[in-house]
């Protein structure tokens, strides 16, 4: 007999974090902040990248 186990589901799921660019310039949002404009993708990425970790640290700390 085979047993179908139940993968666990996340504790807490965060979709996708996205880009996009307008005539201001370079924006990120999450599910809980959108922010920018940034001059360049690379800085809103490296932007988004320190709020997340910044995020995701306040998380842990619950």
């Amino acid at each position: 007999m085979q047993r179908k186990y139940k993968k666990p589901g996340n504790k807490l799921f965060i979709p996708q974090d996205r880009y996009y660019h307008n005539a201001e310039g370079w924006w990120f949002y999450t599910v809980d902040r959108i922010s920018g404009p940034y001059p360049t993708k690379p800085q809103c990425v490296d932007a988004c990248r320190r709020y997340i970790q910044g995020r995701d640290t306040r998380l842990q700390g619950r």
